[in-house]
């Protein structure tokens, strides 16, 4: 794996609320995000697939009326 690869679920939305601890943009936590650029690549990869990142949305597809 390149080690000059980097990754983050940043959406430029950036407002941690205040009950969870958690950013509206891209639903890290604060220590998450503090801490992003220390973690490792399998690391990030772990917070990645907790929030979603590498799972396939559910389409609506249009069926033929055939």
């Amino acid at each position: 794996m390149n080690n000059d690869f980097y990754i983050t679920p940043c959406k430029s939305i950036c407002k941690i609320q205040s009950d969870s601890d958690v950013c509206v943009g891209c639903g890290r936590t604060s220590e998450e995000i503090s801490m992003w650029t220390t973690y490792s690549h399998e690391e990030r990869m772990q917070i990645m697939k907790r929030l979603g990142y590498g799972r396939r949305k559910k389409r609506n597809r249009r069926r033929n009326a055939s």
